[in-house]
């Protein structure tokens, strides 16, 4: 072999590698592009309390934050909501005990919980849910101890300084945005 056939040889092995490295590249990309479009498109299922103090009331709330439907499989809360602990006892299941619910993207179920004079104040949760053939759960802490530090969870709150007329309309105002949120 001369020298030039050896140089060509040189030349194919390095562009045959060249070659296989871009390959390998482009399916690393690919495979990053089609986890990070899954996520980005899949159910975000979320179990979480929220108060009213409009009406002194809390609601348990399980809502979609994604962008596909997702299907609640299963809801643990740890200690168990028990209306039996509750001043107002009641025969139905909380909504904790729900399963198999589709909710839409932005889609929630809500129903009231009497947590006033309920001796727990701090849950674990698992929710675990399906979403596009797959199956998620998430899990998180959720403790009601904040509610009696805050005045209203909402843009504008109340302090000492407040005149009447003022308060009225923040009252009046957080009153529309949590209407406008049970609307959404």
């Amino acid at each position: 072999m001369s020298c030039s056939d050896w140089i060509q040889f040189a030349m194919t092995i390095i562009t045959l590698i060249g070659v296989i490295v871009s390959l390998i590249i482009s399916i690393v990309t690919l495979r990053q592009n089609k986890n990070i479009i899954e996520e980005s498109n899949r159910a975000y299922l979320l179990f979480y309390i929220d108060y009213n103090p409009q009406i002194d009331m809390y609601f348990l709330i399980i809502k979609n934050f994604g962008k596909s439907i997702g299907k609640l499989i299963s809801l643990e809360v740890a200690p168990e909501l028990d209306w039996s602990k509750t001043t107002f006892k009641q025969e139905i299941s909380p909504l904790t005990k729900a399963k198999d619910i589709l909710l839409a993207p932005n889609q929630k179920v809500s129903s009231w919980f009497e947590f006033n004079e309920y001796p727990d104040k701090e849950f674990d949760i698992k929710i675990t849910y399906s979403s596009n053939n797959k199956v998620y759960t998430d899990k998180y802490k959720i403790n009601l101890d904040y509610i009696e530090n805050i005045d209203w969870l909402a843009q504008y709150p109340l302090d000492d300084k407040t005149d009447d007329n003022k308060e009225v309309l923040y009252k009046i105002n957080n009153s529309i945005r949590d209407l406008t949120d049970k609307f959404r």
